[in-house]
């Protein structure tokens, strides 16, 4: 009788303890031998086909935008090597997201992982990011480490070249299964929050640091902002900064340019997301019989500076270009940028080169495509429009016409 009883207590223990079980129990701790570990295993694992690999299932097919993206970067390593990860709850003041949490109990393990990846991909965006990550300096950048621009994009950092340039692994908007973009380039983004440092390039904060100050964290520095300040906000100059610090070598002109260019074809391609949120946006105030946008919604909708920034960029590489040229005009970077900024109409040779090289899609899923040459021209020429009520064509700067507002502008 007594062996009955102790059998069936057994039983109802074991039931017991299966239905609170955490999403992984973690058996190590993070500390500086985990952080190169991890600096390793996103060099070596965080590729483009992450979350498209059927070979791995708990990741195949993941949904995922680019705050996503980089919050699973570090959920991941931490749940396959067994570490803590934790976050700040941006939806309860004071409260954590944590690997502890027992909210999918009855699961299986690798469902309540995949669970908790969904929970956390909603409960954060490129705005929490800067609660969880914290500023390092320059020359400390290392694979594994992020840059932000809250409200905007986020990046992994996936590898640092022989010549300094920081490559980073993106996703986009709206939140879908898709490839990870790989960009041999710097973010186009230039930390510009002194006050606050919310942006720029950061490090995750380590679980048991989690409600330590930013300034208390290992690593932290602030020197960042200064140095954005110290070269008037100039991308060229910042990353050239970035590149003399980490580089082993100096970089070539052709590979500079090549950079450069890469940088440039990413930021106007980054312009069409926008604009497409914005026309879907509008859409949808319009089918619900509002024609206009608030001051906020024209505020979140509109792309004045990124427009500014876009054609101070153009600027930026023909300034290279005008240095360079003389020295390496034969190198297809060269070339390509050459083209670009050409007066006359380029050779059809060179125009395919370059256009193979970059087009902007103006409209997402659609093959409709503006080259990086007609872009500067209409930027120039001042056709570009940042208002969210224009056509896709007015906000591109196609046709003749002259855009004139119906609604109000702020």
């Amino acid at each position: 009788m007594f062996n009955r009883i102790f059998s069936l207590l057994l039983l109802f223990f074991i039931s017991t303890s299966s239905l609170h079980a955490a999403v992984w129990k973690a058996t190590h701790q993070w500390d500086e031998a985990a952080e190169k570990d991890y600096q390793q295993w996103v060099q070596n694992n965080w590729t483009e086909d992450f979350f498209m690999n059927e070979k791995k299932p708990l990741y195949n097919k993941l949904e995922h935008d680019c705050a996503d993206a980089t919050y699973l970067m570090r959920l991941v390593y931490s749940y396959e090597k067994k570490l803590p990860f934790v976050i700040h709850n941006a939806h309860k003041r004071g409260r954590l997201i944590s690997n502890k949490m027992r909210n999918w109990d009855r699961l299986p393990q690798d469902k309540r992982v995949r669970k908790f990846m969904e929970y956390v991909s909603d409960a954060t965006s490129t705005k929490t990011l800067r609660h969880d990550t914290y500023p390092i300096a320059l020359n400390d950048l290392k694979p594994g480490d992020v840059y932000v621009a809250p409200g905007v994009h986020s990046y992994q950092i996936v590898n640092i070249t022989d010549t300094g340039v920081a490559e980073v692994m993106a996703s986009t908007t709206p939140k879908a299964p898709r490839f990870l973009s790989r960009i041999s380039s710097f973010p186009f983004y230039i930390p510009e929050d002194r006050k606050h440092k919310s942006d720029g390039y950061r490090r995750f904060i380590q679980p048991q640091n989690i409600r330590k100050a930013k300034r208390k964290q290992p690593g932290y520095s602030d020197e960042q902002y200064k140095i954005a300040a110290d070269v008037r906000y100039n991308y060229v100059a910042f990353t050239d900064v970035i590149a003399r610090r980490l580089g082993k070598r100096p970089e070539r002109i052709p590979e500079k340019t090549l950079r450069l260019l890469i940088a440039l074809c990413m930021y106007a391609n980054d312009r069409a997301v926008y604009v497409y949120d914005a026309l879907w946006y509008l859409q949808k105030i319009r089918q619900q019989g509002r024609q206009c946008m608030t001051r906020q919604e024209y505020d979140n909708y509109s792309t004045p500076s990124r427009d500014r920034r876009l054609a101070a960029f153009f600027g930026s590489v023909k300034h290279h270009l005008d240095k360079t040229w003389k020295l390496n005009s034969t190198h297809e970077a060269q070339i390509i940028a050459a083209t670009i900024f050409r007066k006359e109409p380029p050779p059809p040779r060179e125009t395919k080169l370059t256009n193979d090289f970059c087009m902007v899609q103006l409209s997402l899923g659609e093959d409709y495509y503006m080259p990086l040459r007609e872009l500067r021209q209409n930027i120039e020429a001042g056709k570009i429009v940042s208002d969210p009520h224009a056509p896709l064509q007015a906000r591109w700067g196609i046709g003749s016409e002259r855009y004139v507002p119906k609604c109000r502008t702020y």
